[in-house]
């Protein structure tokens, strides 16, 4: 049985808030040497003085901020350049804050940690994943059983990247064939538009189809192993966790995430208003897909709004009851959002192109990458895109026959704008707006609008409102 531990009160005044006690992250460095050894300081300093960078923003994850100080003031000693410390990143951790660190002018920016690995638009990117420990031996012991000469396709978290070989080695004695994989800028920076230039990503070479091979990933579950998992189509999948040594099967994980995404993917269709987020804006092409999604959901005879809401959550979306689905523009691994606790479906720009497409049914093949997706929606024509119009299609969610709403077609907004009369008889017309309609479909609509028609309310002066809390105001008796 779960136990709650020190549980607050509903009529609390909020001091609890204020007096809470939050726990530091855990400080893996304890001197500068330490500092200088898990971070890679000397090679981060040779990449910056090779670049002649003279202003280095320090991207660090919320889990080693604590080591931010001591890595700082080992680069500052080491090169001539200016350093600081980025934290509280504009979107996800695993991305690169550019807009955080043009804002300080730097030329250049050190992420440390996890990553997605996404390209970056215009300023160059030293990457320092750092070196956690894996037991090598323990990981083919327990594998032996399983994958006993099968085809393995060997990727991992950033973090145990460093040692994929020496895995791959011992794991060559086991199975039929080990492709291991490999992140291209391990060793070096990532410079935008230069020629030549290692782009971030994972890269394996196989001698067969990707179907014949089973993956082993290393690494602890996260959205890394999410995004392998339902965009890489192995036969099968299993995953190792370095921290606690143990091996978990990861097929029947993947069915249940596919369902949950088809799910979504249905209640997008029936969707008629649909909010593009914007989750990004440092990875390549986004702006790109943004203009696209416009396109895709205009064609479909659907309204569209676009947010932009810094880091997601429930809170945020939940002001905005019009909007029937939301499509997440973000990097690979934010994108795959669970949205069982949102209360409209998050789908993916590829899931929102499956649930408006008329022909094309989804294999359960996944695109989450920007170029991807791009190449695949210019395949598609325009007649391939929404309901026809006039017929009804059969909802999967409801069971019933629904009639979508046809926001951006001129024959049926003629007849379907939303007017509105005010007192003074002065019309104000909403061309196929959404929020108008929803506005008008409230019971309450704000001060002023909810008088009747054709009375003139006079002015009031202001008053002093309640003062207090909404459990206990200061004129209720205690």
């Amino acid at each position: 049985m779960s136990q709650v531990n020190n549980p607050v009160a509903i009529d609390n005044d909020g001091s609890a808030v204020l007096e809470r006690n939050v726990e530091p992250s855990k400080q893996l460095a304890h001197t500068v040497a330490e500092a200088v050894e898990l971070y890679d300081v000397d090679r981060t300093a040779a990449h910056i003085a090779e670049g002649g960078y003279s202003r280095v923003a320090l991207q660090f994850p919320d889990e080693l901020l604590a080591d931010s100080t001591l890595v700082s003031a080992a680069l500052q000693e080491r090169t001539e350049a200016r350093v600081f410390i980025l934290a509280d990143t504009s979107y996800g951790s695993c991305c690169v804050d550019e807009v955080a660190a043009e804002h300080y002018a730097a030329d250049a920016v050190v992420h440390y940690g996890r990553t997605c690995l996404s390209l970056t638009t215009r300023l160059p990117v030293v990457y320092v994943f750092g070196r956690d420990a894996v037991d090598a031996a323990d990981l083919c012991a327990q594998c032996e059983s399983e994958l006993q000469g099968s085809r393995v396709l060997l990727v991992s978290d950033v973090q145990y990247a460093h040692a994929l070989e020496d895995i791959g080695k011992a794991l060559r004695g086991i199975c039929k064939e080990v492709a291991v994989s490999r992140i291209a800028v391990q060793d070096c920076a990532y410079v935008p538009g230069a020629e030549d230039a290692a782009e971030p990503g994972r890269l394996w070479e196989l001698e067969h189809p990707i179907g014949e091979y089973t993956m082993l990933y290393v690494g602890e579950e996260s959205l890394t192993l999410t995004n392998l998992l339902v965009t890489q189509r192995c036969q099968s999948a299993f995953s190792y966790a370095p921290q606690t040594r143990t091996l978990r099967a990861e097929s029947a994980r993947v069915n249940r995430h596919l369902s949950r995404r088809y799910h979504m993917v249905q209640r997008a269709r029936d969707a008629n208003v649909v909010g593009i987020v914007v989750g990004t804006l440092a990875a390549v092409r986004y702006q790109s897909v943004v203009d696209a999604l416009k396109q895709l959901i205009r064609r479909a005879g659907k309204k569209f709004y676009v947010f932009v809401v810094g880091k997601l959550n429930v809170a945020k979306l939940a002001n905005f009851p019009e909007i029937e689905a939301y499509v997440l523009v973000a990097c690979p691994e934010n994108s795959l959002v669970d949205s069982k606790d949102f209360y409209q479906p998050v789908v993916t720009p590829y899931e929102l192109l499956l649930a408006l497409s008329r022909s094309h049914e989804w294999t359960g093949d996944y695109i989450t990458d920007f170029h991807a997706f791009l190449n695949e929606l210019d395949q598609r024509t325009d007649d391939d895109v929404g309901d026809e119009e006039d017929v009804p299609h059969f909802s999967l969610v409801t069971g019933t026959l629904r009639q979508a709403r046809r926001y951006n077609d001129p024959r049926a907004s003629s007849s379907r704008d939303v007017t509105v009369q005010s007192g003074s008889t002065e019309i104000a017309q909403y061309m196929g707006s959404a929020g108008a309609e929803h506005l008008l479909a409230r019971a309450f609509r704000g001060l002023g609008h909810d008088d009747q028609e054709g009375e003139d309310s006079e002015p009031m002066l202001a008053v002093d409102g309640l003062s207090g809390i909404a459990s206990k105001y200061t004129h209720e008796t205690k």
